[in-house]
């Protein structure tokens, strides 16, 4: 084997960790709302996309403190921002009426449910079922 196609192979074999450490913000899209809330559309539905999206827009674009709470306003459902897309609606306040989750899941259907803009973020770094 000449000296350039290793090198190229070497190059290749050193980039592909890389690859599959990528995080899941590419996956997901998030669009804030007139209302002030977020809504986040995902191209795979897992539960960490969408945490990832909303938490990943907080922190980068809305500059939200690590420790500010977001709370799933509404569960998957059609999308206002993207119209025939499925989509997530997070907040920073409780929803009106809702209850408070005790148990630690980050389940996008239980409404009410939330994690830190900081535990939101560290979803992207989560693998999922669909890679």
């Amino acid at each position: 084997m000449s000296a350039r196609p290793f090198a190229l192979t070497l190059a290749l074999a050193a980039a592909l960790p890389l690859c599959a450490q990528a995080g899941n913000e590419s996956r997901s899209k998030a669009y804030q709302l007139d209302s002030g809330l977020i809504e986040v559309i995902a191209d795979f539905s897992e539960n960490a996309i969408y945490w990832c999206g909303a938490g990943d827009y907080a922190l980068t674009r809305l500059k939200k403190p690590a420790n500010q709470r977001l709370y799933v306003w509404k569960g998957p459902s059609a999308s206002t921002a993207q119209p025939g897309e499925r989509a997530v609606t997070f907040g920073f306040e409780r929803p009106p009426g809702a209850a408070e989750v005790s148990t630690l899941t980050n389940d996008v259907k239980l409404i009410g449910n939330s994690l830190s803009v900081a535990q939101a973020k560290k979803t992207c770094d989560e693998r999922t079922a669909s890679g």
